[in-house]
């Protein structure tokens, strides 16, 4: 089962404070405009909010997303990158956060990688 279900919890969720990214990467693609996200998490008893964010090597923002009660224990998202300088190769960094609205942030991850 790969995906949360209130009538059939997964027998090995975890509590809200428990939850983490079991596996975190990203995959450019070649065309330097977008990454894949492959995320997986531990097995959870409550859907998590989850936050990402991708900035440059000077801090600013060039992609997020904001996932409310994710159900997906594995999954691939496509984050599109603003503000690229077209020449040079891209160093960045992703922050991928696990939250919940009852007790906040629960698990934080950060990947850096170019483009």
């Amino acid at each position: 089962m790969s995906r949360y279900h209130p009538l059939h919890p997964h027998p090995n969720a975890v509590p809200p404070e428990q939850v983490k990214f079991t596996d975190l990467r990203l995959e450019p693609w070649e065309n330097r405009e977008r990454v894949h996200l492959h995320a997986r998490l531990t097995p959870f008893s409550h859907p998590p909010n989850i936050e990402i964010e991708i900035h440059d090597s000077t801090g600013v923002e060039i992609a997020s997303a904001y996932i409310v009660e994710n159900i997906d224990y594995d999954f691939v998202i496509t984050l599109h990158l603003r503000r690229l300088p077209l020449d040079a190769v891209a160093r960045l960094s992703l922050s991928a956060k696990i939250s919940y609205a009852d007790t906040g942030s629960v698990h934080e991850q950060r990947l850096e990688f170019s483009v």
